[in-house]
């Protein structure tokens, strides 16, 4: 007690006129209550300081272990593992690395070991003083969350969606192998960085564009969005993206992920069927249904704009022998070289269909007038004309049409066909391979 009183009356101590205690006790202070065992080393590897905390994970005090050499403490084999570390730390470099040790209480438990070089007097390293925290819950806590991270990476990596991560800007800072492959994108190391409205060459007011603005925004947290793209070899891509948006702790959008799915084949199936819902299986013309369709909007816009549309109907001569001589199969080849010509021998406005049998229809509504009609009319009825070469034969048909012009004020499709077709059959009456137009307006 006489000691320690003498101690911390020295000067140079305290504020205030109070004398703080001397370097050495300082020193005691300091190593008795950092929590953390601390040992100096000369460079013939004895211990030449430890202190409580040190000795007591060893069972005993300090003053037997000062003095013994590393080996004598740790044994030759532990010596092994930690010596390159004390190499290092001997030529000047101050060396930290973790360490699972055995406790007093017997258990293990994550260290964190410091060495620094300890310099003499005269600059040179004499030895080096090494201290341990105990870091277990730490290092627990960062093996948890890295073998969680390494779990959610390879759920993402295979995954059968594509998944992306990309920071407020829409800068791409992580994507799965996955995506890379579904956008036909090169390494993953050359796309970090670049924004992906640029990868996938968005256009403006394009509905992913927009569902990610509007995440960057903070107006959703997730969202989702359809989306069609085309890789660098010109294949068309759908995908369907699930968005969502990560904010910090001040509800500002730190990053966005999107989990993409390729719907491809749904919506190459969806078209063939809309594609079969509405053309002729044999020629791939409009059908009736179809034609209809585009017949009644024709004549819609008509009548807002005073416009004029006119129907051609169009009945193949002689195709009849062709069925009772050379069969279905021969009649139903015909039939798709006809179908052929005709679409070739209209404008691209004009729409083509087969109404059914070997009767066709054909629906003039953009600049129409009897020219056009005409120009139109024997265009097809010269193409009808050329005989078709079918395995080694030459098969001679041709085509009567008649023609029904109808005006805004008309608006009954069935008529209309009336009229056409009862046209056609006039132009067959006075000598096939002709263009008649109906009676009336």
């Amino acid at each position: 007690m006489m000691q320690e009183e003498s101690e911390l009356s020295q000067p140079g101590g305290a504020p205030g006129g109070q004398a703080g205690p001397s370097k050495a006790r300082l020193l005691d202070i300091v190593t008795r209550s950092a929590g953390a065992t601390m040992a100096v080393v000369d460079r013939s590897l004895t211990m030449i300081y430890v202190n409580d905390e040190y000795a007591r994970w060893f069972g005993t005090v300090p003053d037997r272990l000062v003095g013994q050499s590393l080996v004598q403490v740790y044994g030759e084999e532990a010596c092994q593992r930690f010596m390159p570390f004390v190499e290092r730390a001997l030529r000047g470099e101050r060396v930290q690395y973790q360490r699972l040790l055995r406790t007093p209480y017997g258990f293990d438990e994550w260290r964190t070991i410091c060495l620094t070089p300890w310099y003499g007097e005269q600059g040179a390293i004499e030895g080096f003083m090494t201290s341990a925290l105990d870091v277990h819950e730490l290092q627990v806590t960062m093996d948890a969350l890295r073998a969680a991270n390494q779990r959610l990476s390879s759920h993402m990596e295979n995954s059968p969606l594509a998944v992306l991560e990309m920071d407020h800007a829409l800068r791409l800072l992580h994507c799965s192998q996955r995506a890379v492959q579904l956008m036909g994108w090169p390494a993953v190391a050359e796309l970090k960085g670049h924004p992906l409205p640029e990868l996938l060459a968005l256009q403006e007011g394009c509905e992913l564009l927009e569902a990610l603005r509007r995440l960057q925004s903070g107006e959703e947290s997730q969202n989702r969005a359809e989306a069609s793209f085309f890789r660098e070899d010109g294949t068309e891509v759908h995908c369907e993206w699930f968005n969502s948006a990560l904010t910090d702790a001040d509800g500002r959008v730190a990053s966005l992920m999107a989990l993409v799915q390729d719907v491809s084949a749904k919506i190459q199936i969806a078209r063939q069927q809309h594609y079969l819902a509405h053309h002729d299986a044999l020629t791939g013309l409009y059908n009736r249904m179809a034609f209809q369709s585009r017949l009644e909007a024709a004549l819609a816009q008509a009548r807002g704009s005073a416009g004029v549309v006119a129907l051609l109907f169009i009945d193949l001569d002689g195709f009849k022998r062709v069925n009772d001589t050379l069969g279905h199969r021969t009649g139903d080849e015909v039939l798709r070289v006809m179908a052929q010509r005709i679409a070739g021998a209209v404008r691209g406005c004009d729409t083509t269909a087969r109404l059914g049998g070997d009767e066709f229809l054909v629906m003039l509504d953009c600049e129409v007038t009897r020219e056009v009609i005409d120009t139109v009319g024997h265009r097809i009825l010269h193409a009808l004309l050329c005989p078709v070469a079918l395995d080694g034969l030459e098969v001679n048909v041709g085509a009567s049409i008649g023609v029904a012009v109808v005006r805004p004020r008309d608006s009954d499709i069935g008529t209309l066909i009336n009229r056409a077709d009862q046209a056609m059959y006039a132009a067959k009456r006075a000598g096939k391979g002709r263009l008649h137009y109906a009676e009336g307006p």
